[in-house]
């Protein structure tokens, strides 16, 4: 690589949208949290895919049209969409007993998950230096959820369970796009999870007055907001160069957490937390170089 960038590319732009989709995001999981303790995980799914299968069916009709839903890998589009719908669920039911910083430490190991499935569901080669930083990442979150110590709290697995999930998830989405374009998989990944959602809402549904469903409405805006952010942040600036400001996020729970909660994360979170970003950081940084 010779580092230059497109000249298309905007950097500093772009970095500050991806820290401000960090922002987006943190006031997210806070309304979550808040929603969480009132209303059942279904209505708040539900609210969240309401925007988000309206925008991908929107995309993929005006792209594809009749043959929006054509895949090529059908069966691989709707596993990958149940497990992002999985994964949003089980994040939103730690969101009702953990504290936010707890949650965004665990969830910060993504990549590293997803670098340690993509040698066994991808078959891609994993080198001697990537498995010592996959190892050096879990020893964060190990520091985080402690197993076998007295002060091990099971709720921790919940948040570590999601963060399986979302690398499953990344490696499945790097599957499928190999036989399908961005938008037929945006068109599955929304209108599925919506379809599951409507099937089961009646079970859960609860009265909404209409300050409750002013702060779903909310909810469900920053969820959109933050995506969009997100695709627009990395439209104008490389991946490479933006996944390390994602761990901004991690700042802002400790921050929320302690306005809009009351929590401080432990000691351990802290410790945790910097081993996870440093492991993240320094993958993104040897892509940067192409040395994975």
């Amino acid at each position: 690589m010779n580092g230059k960038l497109p000249p298309s590319d905007q950097p500093i732009k772009g970095i500050a949208l991806a820290i401000l989709a960090t922002l987006l995001f943190a006031f997210l999981n806070s309304m979550t949290k808040h929603v969480s303790q009132v209303y059942p995980m279904v209505m708040i799914l539900w609210f969240r895919y309401l925007f988000f299968g309206g925008y991908g069916l929107a995309i993929g009709l005006k792209t594809h049209r009749k043959r929006a839903f054509s895949s090529l890998v059908p069966i691989l589009q709707i596993t990958r969409a149940l497990l992002l719908l999985a994964e949003i669920g089980v994040y939103v039911f730690a969101f009702r007993h953990l504290p936010l910083a707890e949650i965004s430490a665990i969830s910060g190991a993504g990549p590293i998950v997803t670098m340690a499935m993509s040698t066994l569901i991808l078959r891609e080669v994993i080198s001697p230096r990537q498995w010592l930083i996959v190892a050096f990442g879990f020893i964060g979150i190990f520091i985080i959820v402690k197993p076998g110590f007295s002060s091990f709290n099971p709720w921790m697995l919940i948040p570590l369970f999601g963060t399986l999930l979302w690398g499953l998830y990344q490696v499945l989405t790097r599957l499928v796009s190999q036989y399908d374009g961005a938008d037929r998989t945006t068109l599955y990944t929304g209108t599925v999870g919506f379809v599951i959602l409507c099937s089961v809402l009646p079970l859960y549904w609860l009265p909404i007055d209409i300050n409750w469903l002013g702060k779903f409405s909310v909810l469900a805006i920053l969820g959109v907001a933050g995506h969009s952010t997100l695709i627009k942040a990395l439209t104008i600036a490389p991946a490479s160069l933006l996944q390390p400001f994602s761990y901004v996020n991690m700042v802002w729970a400790v921050l929320f957490g302690w306005l809009f909660f009351d929590t401080i994360p432990e000691i351990t979170t802290f410790i945790g937390s910097g081993i996870i970003i440093f492991s993240g950081v320094y993958v993104f940084k040897l892509k940067q170089k192409g040395t994975l």
